[in-house]
């Protein structure tokens, strides 16, 4: 932990936000997967380099998804540029209808390879049995979104998800936390925002007025004074003793 007590973080909590990719979704593992299929379809010839190609990908070096997510380029643009700039980097061109091609492959693919983390599905039961509402908030749009949830079974079970395209932009940008916590009818300082990034989950939630844990699968570790925990257990145990465990009937 940090010097931050998750504890004392969570007191007070009327709701819960969490981020979506690589935090409740192995959103890494998916797009390397169907990102891998998608070269082939593209490059048959260079087999060897296609998880490469899929992983630079998911890397954007040339960080087009974070334009994105501030409102500065269409979803569509960001896609091109990302394919473009990994067929650049492999030495290769984009053929004609080449954007098209790669979206057709990849779409199936990343459906059929969404996976939730095995630590999900306790806090969600967690938040509901002690009566907190749930909400996501996204820098992806709504439509890859609604394909995740839709492939893991939870399409109807956040009370509230906004993604880029509910305001045009997304984090850091404090508006989209502020209408999130709207939508959730909750005070943003009793609304504890869940997610990987911490420039987008933590520093930016904090900055909006709302609590944060960074969700540090890695152990990688800050200089930052936030509160981290390595699995989201730890979050479901702190609710937990906070509330007590689950009562009977009254």
């Amino acid at each position: 932990m940090s010097p931050l007590s998750l504890h004392d973080l969570l007191a007070e909590t009327r709701a819960l936000l969490l981020d979506v990719d690589d935090t409740i979704v192995d959103t890494r593992g998916a797009m390397v997967t169907a990102g891998t299929r998608a070269a082939a379809t593209l490059w048959p010839h260079r087999e060897a380099e296609h998880e490469a190609m899929a992983q630079r990908y998911y890397d954007d070096p040339q960080r087009w998804f974070p334009r994105y997510a501030a409102g500065d380029v269409p979803f569509d643009h960001m896609r091109a540029a990302r394919l473009e700039e990994v067929a650049t980097a492999f030495g290769l061109d984009v053929p004609d209808g080449g954007h098209v091609a790669y979206e057709e492959a990849y779409a199936p693919a990343f459906r059929a390879a969404q996976r939730l983390f095995p630590d999900v599905p306790e806090l969600l039961s967690a938040a509901e049995r002690h009566g907190l509402p749930v909400g996501l908030l996204t820098n992806s749009a709504q439509a890859p979104t609604t394909v995740k949830l839709e492939a893991l079974g939870l399409a109807d079970r956040f009370d509230v998800v906004v993604t880029t395209d509910t305001l045009g932009f997304g984090k850091p940008d404090p508006r989209v936390y502020l209408e999130a916590c709207r939508l959730l009818d909750g005070e943003p300082h009793r609304v504890v925002c869940i997610g990987d990034s911490l420039a987008w989950d933590v520093l930016g939630a904090q900055a909006a007025g709302l609590r944060a844990v960074w969700l540090d699968r890695e152990g990688r570790g800050t200089p930052e004074q936030v509160a981290s925990v390595r699995s989201l257990r730890e979050v479901t145990a702190a609710l937990d003793g906070r509330f007590g465990p689950p009562s009977g009937d009254r």
